[in-house]
């Protein structure tokens, strides 16, 4: 019985000694650090850009108003990028999309456009701009320029990718 016993213990003291290492060798890894990434625009140009946006806020979609024309989702962000720094965007969401860099969701940064799929067609046909903590700024053509959430299950379902326009 003693043999058993300690057999079982010898046993267990090697498997502590075994050859996996209790470190990974090699190259040390490290998680991706959105720090690196260093922001594009100063705080002034920032809230220069925030002003721009909340200016369009409540703007009615198409049409027009008695005191302000009204505007689709790709003519907004065509004129708030004009607005801003003279950038001029194609007039559909479907050429903007084909614009500036490739963002995946998890990096987006404040001014990134964002883009839908909203009917059965399967192409781009709207579009957004990311203004930070998972929401964006856009012209619903119920409510005119609005905020939506990123993930509000209409949005959510619809999403198809992201573009940086800032450089």
């Amino acid at each position: 019985m003693k043999f058993i016993v300690l057999s079982v213990v010898v046993i267990f003291i090697s498997l502590g000694c075994n050859s996996y290492p209790r470190y990974k060798t090699g190259p040390p890894v490290t998680p991706e650090d959105k720090s690196t990434e260093k922001p594009v625009l100063t705080t002034n140009e920032f809230i220069r850009f925030g002003q721009i946006l909340h200016n369009y806020l409540g703007r009615p979609y198409k049409g027009t108003s008695k005191y302000r024309q009204g505007m689709d989702c790709s003519m907004f962000t065509f004129q708030v990028f004009r607005d801003f720094n003279r950038t001029y965007l194609p007039q559909t969401a479907a050429d903007q999309y084909k614009e500036g860099l490739e963002v995946p969701r998890t990096r987006l940064r404040f001014g990134d456009l964002v883009f839908f799929k909203t009917d059965r067609s399967g192409k781009i046909t709207h579009v957004g701009i990311y203004i930070g903590e998972n929401d964006f700024i856009h012209s619903s053509t119920t409510n005119g320029v609005i905020i939506s959430g990123l993930s509000e299950t209409y949005w959510a379902k619809r999403y198809a990718g992201a573009r940086r326009i800032l450089k």
